[in-house]
């Protein structure tokens, strides 16, 4: 009678069946008022695949094709595409039969969505659910066979759809789709969610056949958190899986969000795996999915710490701008050459004290310029050499000593 997973068992053995039954039966009858108890196979590798289906309501039935929604994160879809990696003509011809047998049945009218638990291990398929209504990711499906199900809908609401056996003699697979969903989440935060306002919102051009981005943001909007966090769908379509997956990684990469933290560099981690390339990711992959974030925490920015770039600007006089800069690009650049970063890599300028700052990554860092006091983890840094920092340790810059007027932080990379 519960939800949410409350009092939910696994069990791999009778002993284990039977110490658990008890214990989820009084977990029910606490928390829900039923000690009502029922029993189903656990997929242990699973995949989830799903059927897109159309009905006239009259028990005429199109199953549009299939998709992989197995790339999910605590049940929340994360990447789908069109078709399905990694299966058997016979299996998607029984997931389409079985799909049209349903909707058949129940004489379903409209836009739909057949969903089931792929068995790895068995090749076999088990009815999850039906989702009635048009999902996220109808796109990839749209892009693949050529059809508007929006249109659909609309043209059976008022009366004009054309016969199903005729939009089924019409329609045929082409190519390869791909989507990714932007959330307003940050992965180096277990995915906590990022609200506030969105600066700036850049995405690439969109010709609708081969890129396309359905999106509700543009810069000055505030994201809540009060809602889904859904910022956009990236789709792509190529005529094979590895062009689309590659055209939807540059697509993110081109792809500009400030304001807010996003799972952006996560969706681009992820499209790059060999675990998703290769197509083998389940329903779990990405509980186990290790991502480091390329990012630094700022938890104290310092006084009058500015990030500099040399030359810096230059060439501005006419119109009242002076020439800036690191006050001893000297030290700067030095800073820069230890890492064997480019001479025109940013670092930070620090006039009276310096950040206080959390890696979540694995990186080199060197200080420069004025004596300043620096600790890693509490251990103290010294000056002019490069310095490796674990992912988790937090760096504290504090004050210029004795003599000389800057110091500078430079990061490797």
């Amino acid at each position: 009678a519960g939800g949410g997973g409350i009092g939910m068992q696994r069990c791999y053995s009778a002993q284990e069946l039977s110490e658990s039954f008890d214990k989820v039966k009084r977990l029910a009858e606490h928390n829900f008022k039923s000690g009502g108890v029922f029993i189903e196979k656990f997929i242990e590798h699973a995949r989830h695949i799903e059927v897109q289906i159309f009905g006239d309501g009259k028990g005429k039935i199109l199953a549009i094709g299939e998709r992989d929604c197995s790339t999910q994160r605590r049940n929340q879809k994360v990447i789908e595409e069109c078709p399905a990696p990694n299966l058997t003509e016979e299996t998607r011809a029984a997931l389409k039969k079985t799909a049209i047998a349903l909707g058949s049945l129940v004489k379903y009218r409209g836009a739909g969505t057949v969903e089931y638990v792929f068995d790895t291990d068995e090749n076999r398929f088990y009815f999850l659910e039906v989702n009635t209504r048009l999902q996220v990711e109808h796109g990839v499906t749209e892009l693949v066979y050529g059809v508007d199900i929006v249109r659909m809908m609309l043209e059976l609401g008022a009366g004009e759809l054309e016969p199903i056996e005729d939009i089924e003699k019409r329609i045929s697979a082409h190519g390869h789709a791909v989507e990714a969903r932007l959330y307003a989440e940050d992965p180096a935060k277990n995915f906590r969610p990022s609200a506030g306002v969105v600066s700036t919102v850049e995405f690439p051009e969109q010709d609708r056949k081969t890129v396309r981005i359905d999106t509700w943001i543009e810069s000055g909007s505030v994201v809540s958190s009060l809602f889904d966090p859904m910022l956009a769908k990236l789709i792509t379509f190529a005529p094979s899986r590895d062009e689309a997956i590659n055209r939807l990684s540059d697509v993110l990469k081109d792809s500009t969000v400030y304001g807010i933290e996003t799972n952006q560099q996560y969706l681009i981690s992820l499209l790059n795996s060999d675990l998703l390339r290769e197509g083998r990711i389940l329903t779990r992959s990405l509980n186990d999915y290790t991502y480091s974030s390329n990012t630094i925490d700022i938890l104290s920015a310092g006084t009058q710490t500015t990030i500099q770039d040399y030359p810096g600007r230059t060439g501005y006089w006419s119109i009242g701008v002076p020439p800036s800069g690191p006050f001893d690009n000297l030290s700067f650049r030095l800073a820069n050459r230890i890492l064997n970063n480019s001479e025109d890599c940013s670092a930070l300028e620090i006039t009276v004290t310096g950040p206080t700052m959390v890696f979540n990554c694995d990186n080199e860092i060197v200080l420069t310029g004025a004596t300043i006091g620096a600790t890693l983890d509490g251990s103290s840094v010294p000056m002019y050499k490069a310095v490796k920092v674990n992912k988790g340790q937090t760096l504290k810059v504090g004050r210029v000593k004795e003599d000389g007027a800057r110091a500078y932080l430079a990061v490797q990379g």
